[in-house]
């Protein structure tokens, strides 16, 4: 949460009830002798538009606040998940494969629209740089994309990344992902290993989003029973999303 909106409804409720305490005397209190006497009664003269002005920003930098700390609430749960995932990855298949991966949580916004997208909310991940990708997935658009499409557990490898692959790499996005070459190119990693689990809603059927584990590396070890095991825990933390969080 920003300190500027966090201090704007302090700020305006100090300048409510400095006004209001100034009003019996229709004069700016401590400044009676400062300010000339017509600007002391302009303010008085609309005193109520200058209220019903401050209300009104006070009531949407509460809202902002109160949006903002629900986003750094989800945030938090969605980073605590994305981390155990990675704990248990690291566990079962060893931290010499650990730290290729990523895993990132996805969000469906505009939900039941057509306008509906996907984008990361949430990833933890050792290989550096970490950084925030602005790329948005249409259902049925990327591994991530695919899963929400589907609300299934997606798994595949595609081939590891180079310059001399390059278009069967192109060739293979497309053809399962409905991703073009310029939105690859996009891409901060160029992933060899998907795994794409869906998040459920807790109060309803609906897909609330992905959680999405991903590698530059293509490694045998990532199988089918580690997906489940990896399925089953994310259906525990299903409690913490709802329809409403969308």
């Amino acid at each position: 949460m920003d300190s500027k909106f966090k201090w704007i409804p302090r700020i305006v409720t100090g300048l409510l009830t400095y006004l209001l305490a100034s009003a019996p005397l229709q004069k700016l209190l401590f400044f009676e002798d400062i300010f000339f006497d017509h600007v002391h009664t302009n303010i008085f003269d609309h005193l109520w538009l200058i209220v019903i002005f401050l209300i009104i920003i006070y009531i949407v930098a509460e809202f902002i606040v109160s949006y903002r700390n629900r986003n750094k609430t989800l945030e938090i749960q969605c980073h605590n998940i994305s981390r155990y995932i990675y704990k248990c990855i690291e566990k079962e298949l060893g931290q010499d494969f650990a730290p290729n991966i990523r895993v990132t949580v996805f969000k469906a916004f505009k939900p039941n629209t057509e306008d509906v997208y996907i984008k990361p909310v949430c990833r933890y991940q050792k290989m550096e740089p970490l950084k925030k990708s602005k790329i948005k997935f249409k259902p049925g658009q990327g591994c991530a994309g695919v899963c929400f499409q589907t609300q299934n557990l997606v798994m595949d490898n595609l081939p590891e990344y180079n310059e001399k692959n390059a278009s069967k790499y192109y060739e293979k996005s497309f053809k399962s992902y409905n991703m073009e070459q310029g939105m690859v190119d996009k891409l901060n990693i160029k992933s060899s290993l998907y795994l794409g689990i869906p998040i459920k809603c807790f109060d309803s059927d609906k897909t609330w989003g992905v959680l999405l584990i991903d590698s530059p590396k293509n490694n045998e070890r990532f199988n089918n029973s580690i997906a489940r095991k990896l399925e089953l825990i994310i259906d525990h933390y299903t409690v913490f999303f709802t329809e409403e969080d969308k």
